[in-house]
Order: C-alpha cells, then sequence, then structure tokens
C-alpha cells in the first residue's frame, strides 16, 4: 500500500473564480481532459471544483478509501480508480457523511456508488457510473493514495484541477488552469451576446456564421 502527500497547487482565490467556469463552455474550445459521460453526478444540481486527492482501490476493497478520508482537506475532490471493478460500492452514506464533515468538495469514483438518497440529503457531489446493493470490504488487499490513476477514461494526476457540473467532469494540469479559464469567461460572457441577439429575432446560424460556411462550401 502507498500513501503519498497531498498536492494542492492552488490558492483560494483561483479555485472561487474558477466555480464560475462551466465544463460545457470549455467543451467549445478544449478537446482533452474531460471524462467519458458514463461517469454521471448521482443528482442533477451537483457542482464542485478543487484539487485532486487520487485513490486507487482494488476489487472488493475499500480500505484506502477510508484512508484518503485523513489525507484530504476542504475543498478537495476525491478521485477513485476502481481498477476495473464495475459491481462493488467502494463509497456509500457513511463514507458521504465522513467526507461532509471534513468539507471534502466531492468525489468522482470510476465505478459505482450506494446509499443513493443519503447521499442526495447531503447534497455531497458524488459522479459515478450507477449505484450498486453489494459493497466493498475492509480487506487490505492494496491500493495507492495521491498517485496518477485512471477514472473516466482520464489520467489524473494528484493536484489536477477537478471541474464538474450536470453535465459531467473537466481535468485540468494546473499549468493550463488559468488560461482555460480566462478563455472560458470570456466565452461565457460573449454567450449573453448571442442569445440576446436570438431575442431579437437572428437566426443562430447567422450568428454563428454557420451560413456564411454553408454558402461558401457551396461554391
Amino acid at each position: 500500500m502507498i500513501v503519498k502527500e497531498r498536492v494542492n497547487p492552488f490558492n483560494h482565490e483561483l479555485i472561487e473564480k474558477f466555480k464560475a467556469v462551466e465544463p460545457p463552455t470549455v467543451g467549445h474550445f478544449r478537446h482533452d481532459g474531460f471524462m467519458s459521460p458514463r461517469i454521471r453526478p448521482l443528482f442533477p444540481e451537483a457542482a464542485m471544483v478543487g484539487p485532486a486527492v487520487t485513490v486507487k482501490t482494488p476489487a472488493n476493497d475499500s480500505t484506502m478509501v477510508h484512508k484518503v478520508l485523513e489525507v484530504a482537506q476542504p475543498g478537495d475532490v476525491i478521485v477513485v480508480d476502481r481498477c476495473g471493478d464495475t459491481m462493488h460500492a467502494c463509497w456509500g452514506g457513511v463514507v458521504t457523511m465522513a467526507a461532509h464533515l471534513r468539507k471534502i468538495a466531492g468525489a468522482v469514483i470510476d465505478g459505482v456508488a450506494t446509499d443513493l438518497l443519503e447521499i442526495i440529503e447531503l447534497k455531497f457531489p458524488v459522479y459515478c457510473t450507477g449505484t450498486s446493493a453489494i459493497t466493498t470490504k475492509i480487506l487490505g488487499l492494496g491500493g495507492e493514495i495521491n498517485t496518477p490513476v485512471q477514472c473516466g477514461g482520464v489520467v489524473v494526476h494528484p493536484g489536477d484541477l477537478v471541474c464538474a457540473d450536470a453535465n459531467g467532469v473537466l481535468v485540468l494540469s494546473p499549468k493550463d488552469v488559468k488560461s482555460v479559464m480566462e478563455e472560458a469567461l470570456r466565452r461565457q460572457e460573449r454567450e449573453k451576446t448571442v442569445i440576446e441577439r436570438l431575442r431579437q429575432g437572428e437566426n443562430l446560424a447567422d450568428i454563428s456564421a454557420a451560413n456564411k460556411l454553408i454558402r461558401e462550401k457551396g461554391r
């Protein structure tokens, strides 16, 4: 078993500012870092932004998921690599309460969770592939904390920024965060103008230049 130090390259002000970024906006200009759509929130109002604390836990063992709750700090996002297990829920009501009390921002699991109603009641953001009634146990089979993991088809390093809302999960390397945030906020501001032009009766294909492109391609 491996337990490494927590990594957080971000200050509080940057995290708070990034909360205004919508992952789908980033999807308009960036192609990597997006987790598979099979990783979905357990309730639509879920949203979170924070540095990743990573966990790798095999098969039906949840030993390291319990341990990571000592390592993670307020505002962190716990990212769990289930090593291919699709049946056993490593995250449920008790783990959610423990994370909630430590003010963890949320969790992303490449696998299933359980105790859906308890998670919803606490309004704790959990993103996963679904739910299951069969759970993991404290078996000590192995695992790692704060090493690179795979989650939703994305390699996540400790300290990467995790941003998620009802639409999905985005992971960014610390070196890309500022530029992505600035571009996304610019685009979101520009979108307000597009909406207003639509309300004034303009066609979307004219605003987006789709009509212009169609005319050029038709020559």
